[in-house]
């Protein structure tokens, strides 16, 4: 497990700003991940479903997975799926729906 993902949390305040608005928050932690591809029965089956899956990555340990709902790596932001605890404790994580993420300078 070398490749690095960021699970986001993003938290929506319960009080409006001088604009109107509901503020978001986005908070990301960053842990390791191993990066496997969907396969060919998954992805149709997932079709049937309105799922479009494009990668599934597998933590060590499903006590690392917080409930998030996004993730980012290399660049993209992608909803998360589905998860899956595996019977070793590993959990793999299958999301779709990749965006180019807006990096902030």
């Amino acid at each position: 497990m070398n490749d690095i993902i960021k699970l986001i949390t993003t938290t929506v305040s319960t009080t409006v700003n001088s604009q109107g608005d509901f503020p978001v928050t986005r908070s990301e932690r960053s842990i390791f991940a191993l990066v496997k591809s969907i396969g060919t029965k998954e992805f149709y089956e997932a079709a049937t479903a309105g799922l479009k899956p494009e990668i599934k990555f597998v933590i060590q340990d499903y006590l690392d997975y917080e409930g998030e709902k996004e993730l980012a790596f290399n660049g993209f932001r992608y909803q998360i799926l589905r998860t899956y605890r595996t019977q070793s404790n590993q959990l793999e994580i299958t999301v779709g729906g990749g965006v180019r993420d807006i990096v902030h300078t």
